[in-house]
């Protein structure tokens, strides 16, 4: 029998001495994979159960990381005409993203490649929306989004 979806989750803040071991052993394997400590997961999980990390990596995580949101890259190609760019800034403000950077290269073939680091939280638009809003504006050639999930 598939497990039924919920129409929402429900959240708890738990004490960590309060939570069962392997959560912690999870969090742990997040923070050395996030700070760079492990190349891989494989490496990062010789303290605990592959199949444990598997199944609780996405049931935990650090407070501060709810509250931060999620940290997004998308690469825009566009063309190299006068207000594309904004036109592209304009729709993260409008989803209510936060554009933590920006990288643009020089014009190639009349093409500029923009690469946009953004934050969300629960108040915007979702990953695809925002894409599927910039892939609509005029200029644009091509979004990719560089998230890893």
């Amino acid at each position: 029998m598939a497990k039924q979806k919920k129409a929402h989750d429900a959240y708890y803040i738990v004490r960590g001495d309060d939570l069962p071991e392997v959560f912690l052993k999870v969090m742990e394997v997040k923070r050395l994979l996030d700070q760079g400590r492990a190349r891989s997961v494989n490496e990062a999980v010789k303290r605990i159960s592959r199949s444990a990390y598997y199944k609780y990596r996405k049931s935990i995580r650090a407070l501060k990381t709810i509250d931060q949101g999620a940290i997004t890259a998308v690469l825009i190609v566009m063309e190299h005409l006068k207000r594309v760019a904004p036109l592209c800034f304009d729709t993260f403000f409008e989803a209510g993203a936060e554009i933590l950077s920006f990288l643009q290269s020089p014009p190639v073939d009349g093409l500029v490649h923009v690469l946009v680091t953004y934050r969300t939280d629960g108040n915007t638009w979702p990953d695809d929306v925002l894409i599927y809003r910039l892939t609509q504006t005029r200029g644009v050639v091509h979004v990719q989004s560089l998230r890893q999930t």
